[in-house]
This record gives C-alpha cells, structure tokens and sequence, in this order.
C-alpha cells in the first residue's frame, strides 16, 4: 500500500515549521486515497486499538484452552539427617529422599465456567473490533475534516490577499486624487483605515493555515503543505429513516455496546458457575525413592511407584466470595445495558445533526452561489457608478467587503457540506478500514465528477459559467475579487493611461 511519491503543491507560502519534512519512511501522498491507506496502517490510534484487538484475541485463546486437558509434573529432592531422642541411636543417619510425579486433568463439569467464558471472550474480541473500526472511522472523518479546513482557509486566504491588493489599489487612487483636490482627506483615511482592517484579515487567515496544518500533520502524519484535493464520497443514504436504520446494524459503537452487553450477560453465567459442582478426571503416576514415605525411623524401604485414576469431585457449600462475585456480575450486566441505551440515543442524535447538517449546508451553497453572482455584479456596477461621480468610495469599500463575504459564505457552505457528508458516512459505520481498502470511501479518481471544486462543489463565475475543476481549470490572472476574464467584453472601464503602473483590478482600480 505505498503512496506515491508525487506531491500535490500550493502556492500559499507555508511556516517553517509547516515546510518541516515529513518521516522519511513514508512518502507523501498525493491523493486522499493513498493517505488514507497510510493512515490506517500508521496512525497511533488506530494501531493502539489494533494491539487491543489482538489482546481480546489472545484471551480468546485463553479461554478456550479450558476445553483442553491439563498435564503437570513435579518433583522433589531432599536432604534428610534423622537424629530419633531418648533412644538408640543405630538407626541415625543422613540421606537423599526424592519424589516425582506427573498429573493429567480433564474438566468434565465445571458449571458451564469455560463455555461462558468462551462467549465472553468472542463477544469483547467482536467488541473490540467494532472499536477499532470506531476508531479508524473518527481518525478518517478527522483526516477528511482537518484536509477539508486547510482548504477552506487557503481560499479564505486568498481572497483576503485579493481583498487587501484591491484596497491598495484604492488607496493609491485616492491619494493621488487628493494631490489633485479630487478627494478629500476623510476619504484617504478611510481607505487606508479599510486597508489595515484587509491586511488583519490576511494575518488572521495565514495563522488558521498555519494551525490547521499542524491539525492535518497530527493525524495523517504528513506536512500540512501537502494535502491532497478532497475526494468524491460514497453516497449517503437516501432520506434520514434511511441513515438511521443503516445506522442500527453498522454504526460500529453501537455495535460494540451491543457485544459488551452480551459479554455481561454471559459474565453473571460465569460468575454462576463459581457456586455449581465441579468433576474432574484425574490420572497421575508418583515415584518414590530414598526413604520418603518413611522420614522418621531412618529406615531405606525400597525406591516404590504409583499409578492412579479416577474422578474428583468438588462441591462448593459456602463461598461468600463467589456470591458477590455474582452481585457484581450482575451489576456490571445492567450497566453494558445501559450504555446500550445510551450509544443508541448518541447514534440516532448523530445521525440526525449529520443529515440536518448536510441538508443545511447545500441549501446554503445554493443560497451563496446566487449571492456570489449578485454581488459581482453589484460590485461592478458600483464601481463604474463611482467612476462617474453617483457613488462614494464608501460605496465601493462596502462592496468589496460584501463580495469577500459572499465568497468566504460559499466556500464555507462547500466544506461543511463535505464535512456533513462524510459525517453522516462515519456515523452509519460507512466510513471504514473496508471502505478505504476497497474504494468506497475516498476515491482516487476525480474526473468521474468535472463539475467538482477542491471542496467537492461547483464554484460559480458568473450566473452561467462553472469551472469545471479549479486544480486543472486555467484561472484568472487577478483573484476573483479582482479583474475577472469572463466579463472583459462587457464590463471593461477605461482607466486613465499610466504605462509605469501596472493594470488595477476590477474592484481596485482608483477613482477618476
């Protein structure tokens, strides 16, 4: 499952501690697939609960085991010095006696202690995986969240970039009108007012990039500086009744609440059997040698062996230990069934914000696309109406700061429609080791979806026009808050010819 060694790059400048080089064990991934097997097969969390997986296994083994018979040998050598009192002393003397045996035992009844004990085991083995699948699904819906935030605060970044070179521009425009007395000084200090309140902007974007690096670093293991395009999800349930019976059988916390509940039920059984007979099949052979079966005389009677068989009863009659050993058997039963409760309030109540999340958020997309578009236009139309004297450079810092908004709402809306889809994936048990294995999940392979931005949504241009795909679609030489390409025929404004200052966006060339 190794990644390929291609990079995705950005043109965002990154942190020298963001731009710190990732393990080299591993090589950086450049799709959200490839990171994602590495992920699962790297991440400290998920591989704790591996190891706890493989503990569960090992008790398993354990509990089996008391199916088997056992065979025990043993032995014992010791020096002996007889001294017999008030008596003769013909017999005293000194010699070596020894002993060794070996036993074999096979339970025959046992009060069903090994049977449940068996159950107990598979059902916390079967717990314990649900766990860890409950725990690759909360990793990969972090890696899919933290991939989907740098994103977001890269645009956010760029078109506060946008925004800040914009009012520059005004500001410049302003100034210069003033040396002519064509502005006036409230109007230049309210430019470079608006100016430092854009380059705020800039830095406050730049330190959510940096943070949210260092959140996608944690988790993939990889530099903040190379997250991968957001992939294309599997799709979700149809309506919510959908999702939340799905959630019912695969939502894996609730499956392993399920299992830790049968675990106790057979846990009070177990605890039962402490208190029913016990019947053993017992076979052994002792051998004896050196006087041990005559230590006090000083007599050697001869080296002698023994072969024994035959069943061994143990019939439990007050055992005050045993008994609350059952009480708390009991107790613990009640409790996993309680949490059963609770995990299946927690998945239909996550289940539910998820979809009302996703239902949120394209509603919203939908909302902001039109605004985005709208705003443009205004923001045009506003620039040209100050041109000719009918509005202010207030009028036109205000649709500046309106178009920044619109677009930071749009592509906000994008990421939580992302988030809210891969939430409501993770949450009906979709978002899995196996998803990821077997493609799923995350897929590699965008092009099955052109219509898809690096948020996984269309961004419009205008009312008409959408970018197909922003990673590969030649942009505009000016950020969307500037000059745009698509409107140049028809919305082109002559500026004042300077050939020693370089073209002014649309929203930032100065006042005339």
């Amino acid at each position: 499952m190794s990644a390929p060694a291609a990079v995705a790059t950005f043109g965002i400048a990154a942190t020298p501690l963001l731009a710190q080089s990732v393990s080299p064990t591993a090589a950086p991934s450049s799709t959200m697939a490839a990171l994602a097997r590495q992920v699962v097969i790297s991440n400290p969390d998920i591989a704790a609960q591996r190891h706890q997986v493989r503990i569960a296994a090992a008790r398993l083994e354990s509990a089996e085991a008391g199916y088997l018979p056992t065979i025990e040998a043993n032995g014992t050598v010791q020096r002996r010095e007889i001294d017999i009192k008030n008596g003769s002393n013909a017999n005293d003397a000194r010699y070596t006696a020894g002993q060794a045996g070996i036993e074999a035992r096979l339970r025959f009844y046992d009060g069903g202690r090994t049977y449940n004990a068996v159950r107990i085991a598979k059902a916390e083995l079967e717990a314990t995986s649900a766990g860890l699948d409950a725990t690759t699904s909360d990793t990969l819906l972090e890696l899919l969240t933290s991939a989907a935030d740098v994103h977001l605060n890269r645009k956010i970044l760029q078109f506060s970039q946008a925004q800040s070179e914009a009012i520059g521009e005004q500001l410049r425009a302003t100034s210069r009108r003033l040396e002519f007395g064509e502005a006036t000084r409230t109007d230049e200090e309210l430019a470079r007012a608006r100016l430092a309140t854009a380059q705020a902007g800039v830095l406050a974007a730049t330190e959510q990039v940096s943070v949210d690096g260092f959140r996608f670093r944690n988790v993939s293991g990889q530099s903040g500086t190379m997250v991968p395009p957001l992939p294309p999800l599997a799709p979700v349930p149809s309506s919510l009744a959908a999702a939340q019976k799905l959630a019912l059988d695969a939502a894996p916390r609730l499956r392993a609440a399920r299992l830790n509940a049968q675990a106790g039920k057979s846990g009070v059984k177990f605890a039962t059997g402490a208190l029913l007979p016990q019947l053993d099949a017992v076979s052994g052979y002792d051998y004896l040698t050196g006087g041990a079966t005559n230590t006090f005389t000083g007599k050697y009677p001869d080296d002698r062996s023994s072969l024994y068989y035959g069943l061994e009863l143990r019939v439990p009659i007050f055992l005050p230990r045993d008994h609350a050993e059952v009480r708390r058997a009991r107790a613990v039963r009640d409790q996993r069934l309680s949490q059963t409760d609770i995990a299946l309030r927690t998945v239909a109540e996550d289940v539910a914000g998820a979809w009302t999340r996703w239902q949120s958020a394209k509603s919203t997309i939908a909302a902001a696309e039109t605004a985005v578009a709208a705003t443009q236009e205004a923001a045009e139309g506003i620039k040209k109406e100050a041109i000719g004297g009918n509005r202010t450079l207030t009028d036109v810092l205000n649709a500046q700061n309106e178009l920044l908004n619109a677009r930071v709402t749009l592509e906000r809306a994008l990421r939580n429609e992302f988030v809210a889809r891969a939430s409501l994936l993770a949450t009906t048990g979709q978002l899995d080791t196996k998803a990821i294995l077997e493609g799923r999940c995350c897929g590699a392979d965008t092009s099955e979806r052109p219509a898809m931005s690096a948020l996984g949504r269309p961004v419009l241009t205008s009312t008409e026009k959408v970018i197909a795909n922003p990673a590969t679609s030649p942009r505009p030489e000016m950020s969307s808050l500037g000059q745009r390409s698509d409107y140049a025929a028809d919305d082109a404004v002559t500026a004042p010819g300077n050939p020693a200052r370089p073209a002014t966006s649309a929203l930032g060339r100065k006042l005339n």
